[in-house]
Order: structure tokens, then sequence, then C-alpha cells
């Protein structure tokens, strides 16, 4: 079993993993879902949020739990969990990105938006007076976000949407091979998305090579597709373990093999037999979205 951490992007909260969250929990893994800072039921002045606040939150989250979590990160949430990725690498699995922006080192969320300036998402969006925070025109909210989405599950998210801190998406991100770009990468493109477009997301996995999975749906497959996407992160999950398992064993045998030439050439016949045991705890921290 799994411990998934999922990371909302602009507006939102917690609260969009709500279909989500429940039918991994069913299936035994572990679910953290919080708000950003200044989002959802989070209190924190929007003006005043930055991505090191983002980072900042989630890394205390993260340091509470025991093992290694699958990093989610949908449409803006990919800045934040790629700088994450620089920041705690070794307390991730795996970085799943799900129609989300994946900014290069010394880019932010508004350049990989400026490659398609004509995109909806860019068109639709209205900054505050002060220039601190935005919002999405409303009448625009359902062909950006919700094209696909039951009229229900509409309503509830677009009554929920909060003003979001700018500084989110003009932040550049800094990023290192050594750490952000250790971590197994995942992109779950969608193609029908109106808020950033299949050809920006295939663009940006173009600069950033990542694992690819499609889904033929809009922006928001938490609710449109939830038991297709439930399905696609507990594939990762599995691959992931996969991938870390065959790494390990890759890390022990690389001494144990130089040390047997190193006996070799020596003249010396003997066995080595150490053996590198790694306690994995249980993970004892779960947090729940906000609903």
């Amino acid at each position: 079993m799994a411990t998934f951490m999922l990371v909302h992007g602009a507006c939102t909260g917690g609260w969009c993993w709500e279909k989500v969250a429940p039918l991994l929990e069913a299936n035994g893994h572990r679910v953290c879902a919080p708000d950003l800072p200044g989002l959802g039921k989070d209190h924190t002045p929007p003006a005043n949020v930055t991505l090191a606040d983002n980072v900042e939150k989630l890394s205390r989250l993260l340091d509470k739990m025991d093992e290694p979590v699958v990093l989610v990160g949908h449409s803006l949430g990919g800045v934040t969990i790629s700088q994450l990725a620089e920041a705690r690498r070794r307390k991730l699995k795996a970085l799943v990105y799900l129609c989300a922006l994946l900014p290069t080192s010394g880019k932010c969320g508004k350049d990989m938006t400026s490659l398609e300036p004509d995109t909806m998402f860019r068109l639709s969006r209205q900054v505050s007076p002060d220039g601190l925070t935005y919002t999405f025109a409303r009448d625009k909210l359902p062909a950006l976000f919700y094209a696909d989405v039951s009229p229900e599950d509409r309503y509830r998210a677009m009554e929920r949407l909060r003003p979001q801190p700018l500084s989110i998406s003009t932040t550049p991100v800094t990023l290192t091979e050594e750490r952000f770009g250790s971590v197994p990468r995942w992109y779950i493109e969608c193609t029908h998305d109106n808020a950033v477009r299949i050809n920006l997301q295939r663009l940006m996995v173009k600069m950033t090579p990542c694992k690819v999975i499609t889904m033929e749906c809009g922006h928001s497959p938490f609710f449109s597709n939830t038991e297709e996407l439930v399905e696609h992160l507990e594939a990762i999950a599995q691959d992931a373990s996969e991938c870390a398992q065959e790494a390990r064993r890759a890390s022990r045998a690389k001494p144990t093999s130089m040390l047997w030439r190193g006996l070799a050439l020596a003249g010396e016949v003997g066995s080595s037999n150490a053996e590198c045991s790694e306690k994995r705890a249980r993970p004892s921290f779960i947090e729940i979205s906000s609903t």
C-alpha cells in the first residue's frame, strides 16, 4: 500500500480530491490532501502567500510521514510539487503531474502558460486591483475547468473557489538534477483540457521528460473520471515501488561485485554475505482533505 499527498491547483483546495481520497483509502492507501496557504479552509491572507510558504507547509507534513509518498500535483500545483521535490526528494517515491504545469529550472508557471499565449486560461484570468491575487471570469469557469463535470459537482466546486495568490505563478523554481531530477516522474495528460491544453502539456513533457499516461477528459478528472484516475494513481505507486526495489538491489549489488573482484585479484577465496536491511515503518500520520 502507498501514501499519497494530493496537491490542488489554483483557486481550489484539498476539497477537489473529495471523491479520489475515499477510493484510495478504501483500497488500503493513506491520503493527505491539504489546503495550500490562503486556499480552501486555510485562512492565510492570499495576498501574502509565497511559493516558499507552500513548500514549507507541505515539507512539515512530509516530515511527519514514515515512508516516501507519491506526490501528485494538479494544474498550478505542479509548480509547488516541483519545488517541494527539490527540498524533500528523499521523502518522495514519485512525482505525478495531473494536467499540471511543469516548469524548468529558472522558469515560473506564468512562463509555461505563456508558451500558448491565446489559451482560455490566460484570457479568462482576472487580476485583483492590487496585483497580488487573481480569479477567473465566472462565465468562463464551466468550459475552462468543468466542461465534462456533472452539474452538481460543477456548482459545488465553483462555490468554493477562492482568489489565488499571484506569486505562485510568477516565482521561478530552482531545480537541480541531483535533487528534483532524482525523483521518478509521471505525467497524466488530459486530452480535452481547456485550461492547460494538450499541446502545452506535451510541450512541457518534451522539455522535462516523464512517463506519460493519457486520459480522455477535461481539466478536472478527479470529478469527471474519478475511478479511472484512482486506477492510474495506484498503478503509478506500484510502478514506483518496483523501481525503488530495483534501485536498492542495484545499489547493494554494485559494492558486493566490487568487493568480489578485489578478493579475486588478491588470490583469496571466500564469501561475503553482508546484507543491508532497511526497516520500513508503517506511516502513522494522515491529514484528510478539507471539505
